[in-house]
């Protein structure tokens, strides 16, 4: 079942029979996941391996060697 048929099921007086919950649900199921982030990186700085980390919302790898930070770009 895709969003389209989703937001289309009204009953006769125009009221959702699906809801809002059930939608945003569907959308979630239907993104693809991402494939192409690396989980280990080399470090720009030392050379050595970053580590793909996680912060709640945000994405980032981390040095274990020289701390240096770098934060992926949300989409």
């Amino acid at each position: 079942m895709d969003l389209k048929s989703l937001t289309t099921k009204l009953d006769r007086n125009g009221q959702m029979l699906v809801s809002e919950s059930q939608i945003r649900n569907e959308v979630i199921q239907e993104k693809p996941a991402r494939e192409d982030i690396e989980n280990e990186i080399e470090c720009p700085r030392c050379y050595d391996m970053m580590t793909l980390c996680s912060d709640f919302d945000n994405l980032y790898y981390l040095c274990d060697s020289c701390e240096f930070c770098l934060y992926t770009i949300k989409r």
